[in-house]
């Protein structure tokens, strides 16, 4: 695999000027975290063996980055795993794991606006109409259940119909034939709005599907927001610059100019078509789709493109997707009412969606509720909510498990609420309706018993002997 070298700049991102794209980071990856960055080489089937071997790596509590170099009947490598670890997150942003969250709450809120081009590398490779044929990509069955190939890492990037505003979002796509895919759009956010206000009139949505590009585009594609925020500026604000973008060929968008591949075509009107099931986060064969179908009108790629998959499932990579930008987003929503909360933390035991921990310095009596509501408001995909104090690590579910142990009486400390609208792929949802609990796992007021603990010296000197033994 040809792979360029990033320029060294600050935050470890390419710099201004220089190529900001999935392989620079990938270079830059593997040169300083080599024992986290594996080629195999040897020959894997398309089918079920890339997502076995990661599901595999999760079993054993292990996160390396996989890139498959000999994939049967692919000229394409394939990538994936390369957001199975917190680690990576922060690689991409340039700054220490245990900033990941505080970082990334902050540059949520900057936007760059984007740079046209009139050229770029995703288009070196251009294959239009009738030669836009999906099965040259090299897009997998990954579980027993599903209902055939997936692409599942797709950035679905749109525009508003009436403001022009950009749209980044992700969707499973099902592959139905040659030039055709089928999506669900159960967010129900953004892209959504966009197909209804166009299916009003009749009108097919004009779409790119981006697969393989800098983690930080990622990031833009899980942000939440305002509707009338471009999320390409956004993404430009995540990369310290304004995005490197070109005009598609068949379709009134741009792509980004350093991505690997992207797909043109649109979403047709009112046409519906059955889609899934398919391996959700939830760690089932989900069958809930809004079964939109999209027609292929061109496939661009750089001439040695990787193929970037995202191991879908309950899986350490997709599960923390959803978690770490959602937890970036639910800090700085709290932040702005309450600033004594310390941490937030999305469990994958809560398949990163739908359980969620804050922690809060001294909170006042009662004020725990108050934040797991706004939480609860904020995201309609959360079930449960569990407030602590700082002293207790959110990142451990234990720890939290133990708070609410020591610290819960469920008389006073849970509350509960009925019929609320909740995530449309949880499977025990009622037709779209939940119940949402609150936990207040805080210390109760008054006096309470002190957890013990060592002092900062003693703790310092056991790290280090460990490095040792």
């Amino acid at each position: 695999m040809n792979v360029g070298t990033p320029k060294p700049s600050e935050g470890g991102q390419a710099a201004m000027g220089g190529e900001m794209s999935l392989r620079t980071f990938l270079a830059e990856l593997e040169k300083n975290n080599p024992t986290e960055f594996l080629r195999i080489r040897e020959p894997v089937a398309l089918d079920y063996e890339i997502s076995a071997l990661a599901m595999e790596m999760d079993r054993r509590k292990r996160s390396p980055v996989l890139l498959f170099d000999n994939v049967q009947g692919s000229s394409f490598p394939v990538l994936a795993n390369l957001f199975a670890s917190r680690r990576n997150f922060a690689a991409a942003l340039g700054i220490g794991e245990e900033v990941l969250i505080e970082d990334l709450a902050r540059r949520s809120d900057q936007v760059i606006e984007p740079v046209l081009s009139k050229t770029g590398a995703v288009q070196e490779v251009v294959h239009r109409n009738d030669a836009a044929d999906l099965g040259k990509l090299p897009i997998m069955v990954h579980f027993a259940e599903d209902a055939g190939r997936y692409i599942t890492n797709a950035i679905v990037i749109a525009k508003d119909p009436d403001s022009g505003v950009r749209n980044a979002s992700f969707h499973r796509m099902q592959v139905k034939g040659p030039r055709r895919l089928g999506t669900s759009l159960h967010s129900r956010r953004h892209l959504w709005n966009y197909v209804e206000r166009n299916d009003a009139k009749d009108q097919p949505t004009p779409i790119l599907i981006v697969i393989g590009a800098h983690p930080l585009f990622t990031f833009g594609g899980l942000w939440k927001g305002p509707i009338n925020v471009d999320e390409y500026a956004v993404i430009g604000g995540l990369m310290g610059r304004g995005l490197d973008m070109v005009p598609a060929l068949t379709v009134p968008l741009e792509a980004p100019a350093h991505a690997e591949i992207v797909i043109e075509g649109h979403i047709l009107p009112k046409l519906r078509e059955p889609e899934g099931p398919f391996a959700e986060f939830t760690g089932y064969a989900s069958e809930r789709s809004t079964q939109h179908v999209i027609e292929v009108t061109a496939i661009t790629h750089r001439r040695d493109a990787i193929y970037h998959d995202i191991v879908p499932g309950i899986s350490e990579e997709h599960t923390l997707l959803l978690a770490v930008p959602q937890e970036a987003r639910l800090l700085r929503t709290l932040r702005q009412h309450y600033q004594n909360v310390t941490k937030v933390a999305y469990p994958k035991s809560g398949t990163c969606r739908m359980h969620a921990y804050i922690a809060m310095k001294n909170p006042a009596p009662g004020q725990a509720k108050n934040a797991a509501a706004v939480a609860l408001g904020d995201d309609l995909s959360l079930k449960m909510v569990v407030v602590v104090d700082d002293d207790v690590e959110v990142l451990d579910d234990s720890d939290v498990l133990w708070a609410m142990c020591t610290r819960m009486q469920a008389d006073d400390d849970i509350s509960v609420i009925r019929n609320a609208m909740g995530a449309i792929l949880d499977p025990s949802n009622r037709g779209g309706l939940t119940a949402k609990m609150i936990v207040d796992a805080t210390r109760p007021a008054g006096h309470f018993p002190q957890r013990h603990t060592f002092p900062a010296q003693a703790v310092a000197r056991a790290r280090e002997l460990m490095t040792r033994i």
